[in-house]
């Protein structure tokens, strides 16, 4: 039903001829027919109408679709010390948006992204597989701690082949950490030497507390240990352990409004993030 009166349907229809400079309808006395025109014009009108109608229920349907969750991976130490924040920013700025959070190394959170199981991810890696777009939104920075009885407390700092020729306590391999150490050492033509290695941030700095020696980690995951004299960092002559934190989607596909709405809360809560 158009719930309006026949003269102003006539009164619609004469305005729509004189705009298309077209005679869509006969009349007579015996009613109104459509010419040969206006069939055409009503055939070209239904299918206009039906793509309306199919533009506005995909409309609501992406809506709806955006504003149920965004599946997300992040790297271990970016879910221990970033993350948090991170989404209480989001919670705040995009309420609407809810997050799913898978937690993997940086190498499975790489592999979650590709597969599709994960719509973004942030890593710490300072590698990516060419099937990922990237894009950099912070800095991170690795450090050597140690326990108030290792050697190395009372030194200022130590050389990387001093470094080198330790054994370590570090993440597994695929991990941003591991891949930032290693890479770190191979561009001054050395090696790691494994003395502990574990998937926990947390337990590697409870064994260099206990004094199993030195680890690399983190400068934001030992942060309290140093504040209260557990750990003490060394520093590390000639040898660059930063690394960068960057978030990741497939080169294949576009991100969703509700990961949009993730990483501008991520970029906000980051001191010179690219946005």
């Amino acid at each position: 039903m158009l719930h309006m009166t026949q003269p102003s349907v006539s009164r619609r229809i004469v305005a729509l001829e004189r705009a298309l400079g077209a005679q869509l309808l006969l009349r007579t006395p015996r009613g109104s027919t459509l010419t040969a025109t206006g069939r055409v014009v009503v055939d070209w009108a239904a299918v206009l109408l039906r793509s309306a109608d199919d533009f506005s229920r995909s409309v609501e349907a992406l809506v709806q679709e955006d504003s149920v969750a965004v599946r997300a991976a992040v790297s271990m130490t970016i879910a221990e010390h970033y993350a948090p924040r991170w989404l209480a920013r989001a919670r705040t700025s995009a309420p609407e948006t809810n997050v799913s959070l898978m937690v993997a190394n940086s190498t499975e959170v790489g592999d979650l992204v590709e597969s599709g199981a994960a719509e973004i991810g942030f890593i710490e890696s300072p590698t990516i597989r060419p099937t990922l777009h990237r894009r950099r939104i912070g800095v991170d920075h690795l450090v050597v701690a140690v326990a108030a009885g290792h050697p190395w407390r009372r030194r200022q700092r130590i050389s990387a082949e001093e470094m080198s020729l330790t054994p370590l306590l570090v993440r597994e391999a695929r991990s941003g950490t591991r891949d930032t150490v290693d890479r770190a050492l191979r561009s001054r033509g050395l090696t790691l030497r494994v003395g502990l290695e574990m998937a926990s941030n947390t337990a590697l700095k409870s064994a260099a507390i206990a004094g199993m020696g030195p680890v690399v980690v983190s400068a934001v995951a030992v942060a309290d240990e140093v504040a209260h004299g557990q750990l003490h960092l060394v520093a590390v002559e000639d040898l660059d352990l930063q690394r960068p934190l960057s978030v990741i989607w497939r080169r294949d596909a576009a991100m969703s409004l509700a990961a949009k709405a993730l990483l501008n809360a991520v970029t906000t809560s980051l001191p010179g993030a690219t946005r």
